[in-house]
C-alpha cells in the first residue's frame, strides 16, 4: 500500500514536531517502541501539517525485516493508515505484490502477507509468480483451509473488509496451522500444473523401482520388502514395477510371477548395477575376469526378462573407467566387446536393452545422452536403446526438453527423480514440460521412479502417486 511521496523528509517532520527520527518512525509503524499519546498527537499533526507520505512498504521491502512475513502494511487502525488507504487504487500494487512473491519463490522467506483495500488485484498478482499459492481471506476458517488443504504461501487481507481484530486472528490462524498434505498433495500438483489430456497418457506405462535385498545403492523403495512395495505400488497407481537386482536368483521366477500376478503388475526392467557395487563385475573392470563375470551375470538376468516381457538396464554396471589414458582406452574396448556380446543374446530373446546415462559424479563412462549414442553406435547394434534419468539429466544436459526431443527415436525408457532425488514434486524440476515434451514426440514407453526413500519407503511412494495423479484430471470430459 503505497502512496506518491512528497519531498518532505522524516527528519523534517521530527524538527517539526520536537521529536527525534526515530520517534516518527515509531508512530508510523505502531512500534516498535512505544510513544506517549502526547507525543504522538503532536507527530501526527506535523505529518499532517506537512502532508508527509513516507513510502511504508518499499521501506520494509528494503529492512527484510522478518523470514517469514515478506510484507506486513502497519496497523490500519493509525489515523494515518486511515487517510493513506484512500489513494490505494493509485498504487501499483502489482509491482509490490510480485517483489514480495518472488522474494518467497526464491527462499528468502517462508510466507508472505499482502494486505491492501480489498486484496483482489494483490491476491491475482501474487499468483502470476512461479511457486506462490495466494490466497484471499476474509475470516480464519478460511485462513486455516488455506493451509491445511492448499498449503498457502501468501495470505492476502483487504483493509476495507477485515477489521485489525479480526486480521489479528485470520493471521494467527494462517501462521499455526500446517498443511496436511496426504490426500490433498495430488490436488496441490494439479493447481501449480495444468492437467494433461488423459488420452495422451494411454501409452505410457508409470512405475516406480523397488529391490528384493538392501543394497548399497540408496535409491530404491521398500528394499528388501518387495512385497510390501508391489502392494503399495499397486495401491498408489502404478502400472508396472522395475527391478534392482544383484542376481537373477535373489528372487525364484516363481515367486515373483506370483507377486505381480496378485498387485497386478507388470515388470518393466530389470537393474542391474548392485553386480558391479557389491560383487565388482563391472563392464569398465581393468580385470578382465570381472568383465567377463558381469557379462555372465547379465546374460542371466536377460535370460530372466524374457520371461516376463522386460528391459534389461546398463547403468551402474557399467563401473568406472581408472588408470592412465592408455589404460582407460583397453577398458573402453573390452567394454565393447562385452556390451555387443550381451546386445547379441538380448537380441536373440527379443529383450530390449537400455543404456543409461549416469552423472559425472557417479561414473566418468557416459554422462551424456550423446555420449550414450556415440558408445551404442561404436557397438554397432543399433537396437540398443536409451535410458534418460531426470535426475542425472539435470546435471549433465544443458537443456532437458532439448534433449528429449533431440534423441525422442532412441529413447527406450525413462527414470523421473526430482533435482534431489527425491520423488517428483519435491525438487525444482519441471516434469509437466516434461511430460509435455514427451507426449508432443509420441513417447510410448514406460516411466519409472527411481528415487530416494525419504522421508521414508511409505510417503515416498505416495508423493511419486500423487504426482502421477496430478498429470491428467480426475474428471473425464463429457
Amino acid at each position: 500500500m503505497v502512496l506518491e511521496t512528497k519531498k518532505v523528509t522524516r527528519n523534517e517532520v521530527a524538527r517539526r514536531a520536537g521529536v527525534v527520527p526515530s520517534t516518527v518512525s515509531d508512530v508510523i509503524n505502531n512500534g516498535p517502541r512505544p510513544v506517549s499519546d502526547e507525543t504522538r498527537a503532536k507527530v501526527l499533526a506535523a505529518i499532517d501539517a506537512l502532508e508527509y507520505r513516507p513510502n511504508a512498504v518499499a521501506r520494509q521491502l528494503r529492512r527484510q525485516c522478518t523470514t517469514t512475513i515478506g510484507l506486513i502494511v502497519p496497523d490500519t487502525c493509525n489515523t494515518y493508515f486511515a487517510e493513506v488507504a484512500q489513494g490505494i487504487e493509485a498504487v501499483a500494487y502489482p509491482d509490490y505484490a510480485q517483489l514480495v512473491c518472488r522474494r518467497v519463490a526464491a527462499g528468502e522467506g517462508l510466507k508472505s502477507v499482502l494486505v491492501c483495500g480489498t486484496s483482489l488485484g494483490m491476491s491475482i498478482a501474487a499468483n502470476k509468480v512461479a511457486g506462490i499459492r495466494a490466497a484471499l481471506c476474509h475470516d480464519v476458517y478460511t485462513a486455516h483451509q488455506a493451509r491445511a488443504h492448499t498449503d498457502v504461501n501468501v495470505l492476502c487481507m483487504g483493509a476495507w473488509i477485515v477489521s485489525p481484530q479480526r486480521a489479528e486472528g485470520i493471521l494467527d490462524g494462517w501462521l499455526s496451522t500446517d498443511f496436511e498434505a496426504g490426500w490433498h498433495q495430488p490436488r496441490l500438483i494439479q493447481l501449480e500444473n495444468p492437467a494433461l489430456d488423459p488420452g495422451s497418457l494411454d501409452k505410457i506405462r508409470f512405475g516406480v523401482t523397488l529391490s528384493p535385498n538392501t543394497s548399497v545403492f540408496v535409491p530404491l523403495l521398500f528394499a528388501g520388502q518387495l512385497e510390501d512395495g508391489m502392494r503399495q505400488a499397486a495401491e498408489n497407481g502404478f502400472r508396472v514395477v522395475e527391478l534392482s537386482l544383484r542376481k537373477p536368483d535373489d528372487l525364484s521366477e516363481e515367486k515373483l510371477s506370483s507377486l505381480l500376478d496378485t498387485y497386478g503388475l507388470g515388470l518393466s526392467a530389470i537393474a542391474t548395477g548392485q553386480s558391479c557395487l557389491h560383487d565388482g563385475m563391472c563392464l569398465a573392470a581393468a580385470d578382465p575376469s570381472a568383465v567377463q563375470g558381469a557379462v555372465t551375470r547379465l546374460k542371466a538376468h536377460i535370460d530372466l526378462a524374457a520371461k516376463f516381457e522386460a528391459a534389461v538396464i546398463l547403468g551402474g554396471i557399467r563401473g568406472r573407467f581408472t588408470g592412465s589414458a592408455d589404460e582407460m582406452a583397453e577398458q573402453r574396448r573390452r567394454a565393447l566387446a562385452a556390451v555387443a556380446e550381451c546386445a547379441e543374446h538380448a537380441i536373440d530373446r527379443g529383450v530390449q536393452l537400455l543404456l543409461e546415462p549416469i552423472n559425472r559424479y557417479e561414473t566418468n563412462f557416459i554422462n551424456t545422452a550423446m555420449e550414450g549414442l556415440d558408445f551404442i553406435e561404436d557397438v554397432g547394434y543399433p537396437e540398443i536403446k536409451l535410458l534418460l534419468d531426470t535426475f542425472h539429466m539435470n546435471l549433465e544436459e544443458v537443456d532437458i526438453n532439448a534433449t528429449l526431443t533431440r534423441y525422442a527415436a532412441k529413447i527406450g525408457y525413462i527414470h523421473f527423480a526430482d533435482s534431489n532425488r527425491y520423488a517428483p514434486g519435491l525438487g525444482h524440476l519441471q516434469f509437466h514440460q516434461f511430460m509435455t515434451t514427451l507426449i508432443a514426440n509420441q513417447y510410448d514407453g514406460v516411466i519409472t521412479a527411481e528415487i530416494l526413500p525419504l522421508p521414508d519407503d511409505e510417503r515416498a511412494m505416495e508423493q511419486a502417486g500423487a504426482f502421477i495423479s496430478s498429470l491428467s484430471s480426475a474428471v473425464d470430459d463429457e
